[in-house]
């Protein structure tokens, strides 16, 4: 659907992208801006910047950047439509109703329908003669009819096309069923993707149902205890979702307990621990983080995983992910390596709440897990300890390593002091290592190696050079457009991703409307406006004057001064003025 200039505008004023994206990020004010650790890449030092004034963010280091509209797609994972009526329901407005329904829209909602229908179908049939098996494995796993019906667990027949015969009876076609992962087609006809298995199904934050899982009761069912919806479909994102958490979200408990599989979740649940979620077994991301912290109230998550070298491993590579999404992270260690699920039913909920409450900080995790490395009895297994341990308290504030320091001095019968040394050592190192990295990705990007929007960079730097400055002198000054037109028609750019920028940038002018960040990653993708946000907040100040304006054009059109990739420093303005007062000099 097409959505009036008009009200995006008025989306984007009423805005306020500083507290949008302080949903999602812990953000400090740094001078007229704001900063913190980018919430799509894993990094120890803040390179995310949000512009209050040009409504925009930017970072530094993994070039993603935009308005809030541009924010919301990449956090959420939604199209450009979807995000638009994600910010307007926040913002309280009511989007524009023209008639038409977009067609992935009209799309999605066939499968939320089939779904729907699906549950349905699956519930019942673990209540009728053919679920009996499944139903009393439900019982015997200690689940009430109560928590089954609460959850919508349900049985898929063997019956090969019971459910696929349903949905063709409600007017829904074949594609649109295989669409849904409900059917499969094999040698011509269509056969019930899910068959002799209790259903798990998946549901959203809005209470639809967009997938389902299905464990199996037989050892030889394929070789698979589980089929899942596919984890990429219309609808259902495995990579974006936490099981439970439609329940989860209304806790009234302040942390969220992140398990691993269904199970876990329904039993915690009956027992009364209601802040239960699951991440289906598939590694924990950045967008999942961001999603448990949304929904946790004291921004504390409690990892429990199977107490296998997997699950440990599982709950390593989790703790920077969601320390990078701002959480106070807590291990849950359950005695016997015991499941969530197994542990409550043989010892109860008082005894998993007094488990809860002695969690393990992730520093204690990761020291316990180290330490059992080393036979720290002996003096070589204290220097391999303290080797591998003093890398670890470097990541921590003074006052942090003050305390762990102490806590392994008294352990080892170390003086703290020569730890905190070995700690400073390390951090003097670390910091050089850093420097370096940043010196060389800076020299990659100047050189457009890894320019990946603009691959013409790397053969033309002079002139994208220009263009990138040229483009950023109109940003700020619009109203020199019809010279700037004029004197270079957009055929005559060097590079083609420039070119359009270039092209699109001049047609917003011409109609009227106001140039911004927002106006213009309405036109672009995710990445492109990333771009155009970095132009933006280039910070020009006097470099929009129609001196430099003219000698970016000259540049542009001819090369005509031949300067070397070397003279020009990447796409800075200073760099270039400073070219334009050295060509002065030539003259006089």
């Amino acid at each position: 659907m097409a959505i009036p200039q008009e009200f995006l505008s008025e989306l984007r004023d009423r805005c306020d992208i500083t507290s949008l994206i302080s949903g999602y990020v812990n953000l400090k004010r740094a001078g007229t801006n704001y900063k913190g650790l980018c919430p799509f890449h894993s990094e120890k030092t803040p390179s995310f910047t949000v512009f209050p004034d040009t409504k925009s963010f930017y970072c530094f280091g993994c070039q993603a950047g935009g308005d809030a509209v541009t924010f919301v797609r990449l956090a959420e994972r939604l199209d450009y439509i979807e995000a638009v009526k994600f910010l307007a329901s926040r913002e309280g407005m009511t989007m524009p109703e023209d008639g038409a329904v977009d067609g992935l829209a009209k799309a999605k909602m066939r499968v939320r329908e089939q779904n729907r229908i699906a549950a349905r179908f699956y519930y019942h049939q673990l209540y009728s003669p053919g679920g009996k098996e499944a139903l009393e494995y439900l019982y015997g796993r200690g689940l009430t009819d109560a928590t089954i019906g609460k959850f919508g667990l349900g049985w898929s027949p063997n019956g090969y096309d019971q459910l696929c015969r349903l949905l063709l009876s409600k007017g829904y076609r074949e594609d649109e069923i295989i669409a849904a992962n409900l059917g499969v087609k094999r040698n011509g006809r269509l056969y019930d993707f899910f068959w002799e298995r209790i259903m798990f199904p998946i549901i959203d934050l809005q209470g639809s149902v967009v997938g389902f899982g299905g464990r199996t009761m037989k050892k030889d069912h394929g070789g698979r205890k589980y089929v899942n919806t596919d984890g990429n479909s219309l609808v259902y994102k495995k990579s974006e979702n936490l099981y439970g958490l439609n329940f989860a979200k209304d806790s009234k408990e302040g942390s969220l307990v992140v398990v691993e599989g269904f199970m876990d979740v329904i039993t915690l649940n009956q027992a009364g621990f209601d802040n239960i979620v699951a991440s289906q077994g598939t590694a924990f991301n950045d967008t999942m983080a961001r999603l448990a912290m949304r929904y946790s109230k004291d921004k504390r998550i409690i990892l429990s995983q199977d107490g296998d070298a997997a699950g440990q491993n599982a709950i390593r590579k989790s703790i920077p992910i969601l320390k990078n999404a701002g959480a106070d992270v807590r291990v849950l260690s359950i005695p016997e390596n015991l499941d969530p699920d197994e542990y409550i039913r043989k010892y109860g909920a008082d005894r998993f709440r007094g488990l809860l409450n002695s969690c393990l900080s992730d520093i204690e995790f990761e020291m316990s897990r180290i330490r059992e490395r080393f036979d720290i009895t002996t003096d070589d297994g204290k220097l391999k300890y303290l080797n591998a341990i003093c890398p670890l308290l470097g990541e921590l504030t003074k006052l942090e390593r003050e305390v762990y320091a102490g806590r392994v001095g008294k352990e080892l019968d170390i003086d703290k002091a020569a730890i905190i040394s070995q700690i400073e050592s390390g951090d003097r190192k670390r910091r050089y290592e850093q420097k370096r990295s940043q010196l060389k990705a800076m020299e990659a990007q100047s050189s457009g190696r890894d320019d990946k929007l603009n691959p013409q960079r790397r053969e033309h730097i002079r002139a994208t050079a220009a263009e990138d400055s040229l483009l950023t002198a109109l940003f700020y000054s619009p109203d020199k457009a019809k010279h700037i037109r004029e004197k270079l028609p957009p055929e005559k750019m060097v590079t083609d991703f420039n070119r359009r920028l270039y092209t699109i940038t001049l047609d917003i002018i011409d109609s009227g409307q106001e140039l911004s960040v927002g106006t213009l990653s309405s036109k672009l993708t995710p990445d492109e406006a990333g771009a155009v946000s970095r132009l933006f907040n280039a910070g020009l100040g006097g470099m929009t004057g129609l001196d430099n304006i003219d000698f970016y054009i000259d540049i542009i059109l001819g090369e005509a001064q031949k300067l070397s990739a070397d003279e020009i420093a990447g796409s800075s303005p200073e760099a270039l003025l400073a070219m334009i007062n050295a060509q002065r000099k030539k003259k006089d």
